[in-house]
């Protein structure tokens, strides 16, 4: 077997072990993963409406929402979930990005006649690349972009072949437009622009397979076009967006590609030191190489942008030329970062001949493994305590026996019950199958946000921060409390005291909405509710106190 694929095996196995060891009791990222995507997936599952039109109701988050409200059913990941079990098709992603994003690289190094004398050097490059921690629900849109980039190098070059053609049909189908593609295509389009008016030529070829993407993201987001752009009747909570307060503001430009987040991948902040370690010694040596100078000015240039817009207000700008696009995030743009790096630690490294790379790029992948990739991290962190933090398993965050046997407790009451959730994440409920009225939706109806905002807007008025969070993102349509602001980590272990009477219109809860039970994850303290039972399990994360409203 070749040495190439039988490293990438390697790669693969290690990356999945906590899986097949494991089972359900592996770790996975919780934030933006299981308390959102992964109940959307397991609700559409179960519902079997992956593939369903765009106005088709999904119960379970927000009581009722739009099919349109969810990633849709003809992109790979969703597909996934359509033939396998719900943790199965988890993994099989995982692995299919890890697997696209070596050959990605490969493919970029080898395009820009990088590939060396020693053929492990590339390997290990690619392996390095490959091991990043990527979101696994943004699927090949960061994990690819090299390739993505070299094909319309190529393309410029009049350098093509079908088998670019197909590879854009393939990433249009396996990356998300709005949470990431987007904000490649703007500055490929930007390269076409530059490029048309330096060589004076109109790229036509280039400009049909731009074309050609937009075509593929418009049938695979057919029902969110349908539901969102050309439905008058619907009013999206994202009419209320803005990005000028908390995270998204006062961002300095080390900012971007120092904390290693770019919201789209994990990475350590080692590699912007090397970067820059090897970009000094190339300038004292006389050694600049121009590449490496235009990757440290795309890098510079991105990170300053964004931080005089996060200065200034204006990342949600296109939503002032456009209404409906109004939430698109400009911050999003940091998306280019990693590869921005990571092609100018090549092309930085390139300009000298070292000895010792290989060992320092082994020991990177071994950090992106087994410090950077989640399921290790905390499976490692369970049996040797390093951090001081406990964070739950797939198994345990979903508390499938103790939700089970709440179905059984309320028996034939379950059909007309409709629940809120107090400190635990509504995605617990909607994943084992309860309609709740809250949830973490990225898209739903703005009526339903200010229906529960008059429910709650009291308690909110206890703290700026979390009304503005609330009125201003919404994103996390939940009963917010002020005692325990967005706390919704709150686990069995904690030993926290008991939430005291939030201000709550629980009448209108029961009238306007017909909840009948909260599922809260700390006792209670409130005239409006009565206890019914605690639920616990050892295997589980929560300790879940079910109160029916009086």
């Amino acid at each position: 077997m070749n040495k190439t694929i039988i490293f990438l095996v390697l790669l693969v196995l290690v990356m999945l072990l906590p899986y097949f060891i494991l089972g359900e009791g592996v770790f996975i990222p919780v934030s933006d993963n299981m308390d959102s995507n992964l109940a959307w997936y397991k609700m559409l599952q179960d519902q079997g409406k992956i593939f369903s039109s765009w106005n088709t109701p999904v119960e379970g988050m927000l009581i009722e929402t739009p099919r349109f409200s969810y990633p849709s059913g003809f992109n790979v990941e969703m597909m996934l979930y359509g033939l396998f079990p719900h943790l199965n098709a988890y993994m099989i992603n995982k692995a299919l990005i890890i697997i696209i994003a070596f050959f990605s690289f490969r493919f970029w190094l080898r395009g820009q006649q990088l590939t060396v004398k020693n053929g492990r050097e590339e390997i290990l490059w690619c392996l390095l690349w490959a091991s990043l921690a990527y979101y696994p629900h943004r699927g090949i849109s960061i994990a690819a972009l090299p390739a993505l980039v070299q094909v319309f190098s190529l393309l410029l070059g009049k350098k093509d072949h079908v088998g670019h053609w197909l590879f854009l049909i393939g990433y249009a189908c396996y990356s998300m437009l709005f949470l990431a593609s987007f904000y490649f295509l703007t500055g490929i389009l930007g390269w076409i622009i530059v490029s048309s008016l330096k060589n004076q030529v109109i790229p036509t070829r280039t400009i049909l397979a731009f074309i050609l993407l937009m075509v593929v993201y418009s049938i695979q987001e057919i029902n969110w076009i349908l539901g969102y752009f050309l439905n008058d009747q619907f009013e999206s909570h994202r009419a209320d967006f803005t990005y000028d307060f908390g995270i998204w503001i006062n961002q300095s430009p080390i900012d971007f590609f120092w904390s290693g987040d770019q919201n789209g991948v994990h990475f350590t902040p080692i590699y912007p030191i090397i970067f820059f370690g090897l970009v000094m010694m190339a300038w004292y040596q006389k050694k600049w190489s121009s590449k490496s100078f235009l990757f440290l000015n795309l890098l510079f240039g991105v990170s300053f942008i964004l931080a005089i817009l996060s200065r200034v207000g204006n990342l949600e700008f296109w939503g002032k030329v456009t209404p409906k696009l109004n939430s698109i995030n400009l911050y999003r743009f940091e998306y280019w970062i990693p590869f921005f790096l990571f092609a100018g630690l090549v092309y930085a490294w390139k300009t000298f001949s070292f000895r010792g790379i290989s060992w320092i790029l082994s020991i990177l992948i071994f950090i992106n493994l087994f410090v950077y990739q989640y399921e290790w991290r905390y499976w490692i962190n369970s049996m040797i305590p390093i951090m001081d933090q406990q964070v739950p398993s797939y198994q345990s965050y979903n508390a499938t026996n103790q939700m089970e046997e709440i179905k059984e407790y309320l028996g034939e009451e379950l059909p007309n019950s409709h629940f809120v959730n107090f400190n635990i994440p509504p995605a617990v409920a909607a994943f084992n199958g309860l309609i709740t009225a809250d949830g973490y939706v990225q898209l739903y109806s703005k009526s339903h946000k200010e229906q529960v905002y008059q429910l709650i807007k009291e308690e909110l008025g206890k703290d700026d921060s979390l009304e503005q969070h609330f009125l201003e993102w919404g994103n996390k349509c939940y009963f917010q409390n002020a005692q325990y602001p967005d706390d919704y980590f709150m686990y069995q272990w904690r030993k926290e005291a008991p939430l005291m009477e939030p201000s709550y219109d629980y009448e209108s809860m029961k009238n306007e909405l017909g909840i009948n039970y909260v599922l809260s994850a700390l006792p209670v303290i409130s005239e409006q509710l009565q206890l019914v039972k605690v639920f616990e399990d050892e295997h589980s994360a929560w300790s879940i106190h079910l109160y029916q409203l009086k």
